[in-house]
């Protein structure tokens, strides 16, 4: 007869497994369907006109406008992009960065709390409707690799105390993606001893800035300094960055979670099956799990990741980006993302350990959550599905046109409302990005036949000159 701790081993590796299974299920959809959208676009389309060696083509990857202030990230999405001139699908392979960044915040985070919550994190992080582009572009692996070293300069910090490890690897996270740069006063607090602490601000700051001040300055041709510090003192624009963060909070993410919840139908049976069978599995692991163990830790852990979920917006007091759950915009949430879905979980741990409710009915509230976010964000997955469908349509059409007006060169204007069709298109759930930018069409046009040496496609709403204009007709884009 199976004892009650072998029972709940067996279920807790369930559920470990079952969430693994549910993120390359995801990642598998997106790449058998060959889903691309947004930057990935032109990336992806690089990769056909390489005609450099290896070496030659990444020091002129790093060393552009967009990549050279994250030269880390930058190297491994050159390689990528320069190992799938060959074949399209390599490129696909940044994806596998989500994964690898789960699973290296649930191994620093089981030897922070107990691997009950460290699992309820990963789950809740890997459905959550914050910053959803870094699960589903391939680009955004400089977003995963950034939590991946982020991740483990806190590791080093809260486990290892080994501040000078520490530091290297928030460099290399800043390297990959500023978005936890404002996260370094979360290290700072992590830290015993005022000494440590200057040491560490000074030792990394500083490096960090002999970095893009000096040697992205003066060595890379088309150096570009993406941070803004004028930007600190534009009060107008911070307070406005301050009601976008609210609105994502109080509103748009709700507005998410209702929208995906009104396309329930294109979920298919198996999917219904792992949205039920993750729910149970986080059911069966709280059955077991003793909400009082480690509640100071709790406690604690809770407090640092919600300052942390407050000051991560303030990477975008230091950019022109501002902060949105839409569009490709979105891809900057990462560490909002990370440190929402942490203090949240630790938070509701904590507060249930002292709830007058019944622990049945504790655990059955985080199930009912778990079920709905894993809906949610197979509604997120469906709806880039449609946002790929949708541009190929969209070429589709222009492709028709280009042969029965005989047209063989030229700029051609679409015009499909795009504002209007995102705004009001329930299948976009979080206007997933779809045809816009002009470096989008080369890949759109190559895919769908078009000559995109001889034909340029623009987007009326974006660019108006052009010699011709295409109105793509309504009632031949997909509806579902």
């Amino acid at each position: 007869m199976k004892t009650t701790n072998e029972k709940y081993e067996k279920s807790f590796i369930f559920l470990f497994l079952l969430i693994f299974f549910y993120i390359f299920y995801i990642l598998y959809t997106i790449f058998s369907l060959d889903v691309v959208l947004a930057d990935d676009l032109i990336m992806i389309y690089s990769g056909k006109n390489i005609n450099q060696n290896f070496f030659e083509y990444i020091v002129s990857f790093v060393d552009s406008s967009t990549m050279s202030a994250r030269p880390v990230s930058g190297f491994i999405t050159g390689t990528i992009v320069f190992l799938s001139k060959s074949n399209d699908s390599i490129y696909f392979s940044g994806l596998v960065f989500f994964p690898l960044s789960i699973l290296t915040i649930y191994f620093v985070l089981n030897k922070i709390l107990p691997k009950e919550i460290a699992c309820l994190v990963i789950l809740f992080y890997s459905v959550s409707l914050i910053g959803t582009s870094i699960q589903f572009s391939p680009i955004m692996l400089n977003s995963n690799l950034a939590t991946i070293f982020y991740a483990l300069s806190i590791y080093f910090i809260a486990v290892k105390k080994n501040l000078v490890a520490s530091t290297f690897l928030f460099i290399l996270s800043i390297l990959s993606y500023e978005i936890f740069f404002i996260g370094i006063i979360i290290n700072i607090l992590l830290i015993k001893g005022n000494k440590n602490k200057i040491f560490y601000a000074v030792f990394t700051l500083g490096l960090i800035f002999l970095y893009r001040k000096c040697i992205q300055s003066y060595f890379l041709v088309n150096s570009y300094q993406r941070d803004s510090f004028s930007n600190v003192f534009n009060m107008d624009r911070n307070f406005k960055v301050f009601l976008w963060s609210l609105k994502i909070i109080f509103r748009d993410y709700f507005v998410a979670v209702f929208k995906s919840i009104a396309n329930l139908w294109k979920i298919n049976l198996f999917e219904w099956m792992m949205a039920l069978l993750t729910s149970f599995g986080v059911f069966k692991i709280l059955t077991y799990f003793d909400f009082n163990s480690h509640s100071k830790k709790v406690k604690k852990v809770a407090v640092v990741s919600f300052l942390g979920f407050i000051i991560s917006f303030g990477i975008f007091i230091f950019s022109t980006y501002k902060p949105s759950l839409f569009g490709f915009e979105n891809r900057n949430l990462g560490a909002v993302r990370l440190f929402s879905t942490l203090s949240i979980i630790c938070f509701a741990i904590y507060i249930a350990r002292k709830s007058v409710l019944k622990k049945n009915i504790t655990v059955m509230i985080f199930s009912i959550a778990a079920f709905i976010l894993v809906i949610a964000n197979l509604g997120i997955k469906n709806s880039w599905i449609y946002a790929n469908d949708f541009n190929n349509e969209v070429f589709k059409q222009i492709k028709t046109e280009l042969d029965e007006n005989k047209i063989q060169n030229g700029t051609i204007c679409v015009d499909f409302d795009v504002y209007n069709e995102l705004e009001n298109n329930p299948n976009f759930i979080l206007r997933e990005p779809v045809f816009f930018n002009n470096w989008e069409s080369n890949e759109l046009a190559f895919r769908n036949g078009i000559d995109e040496n001889k034909i340029r496609v623009q987007n009326l709403a974006r660019d108006q000159d052009c010699n011709y204009t295409i109105f793509v007709k309504k009632d031949k884009i997909p509806k579902e």
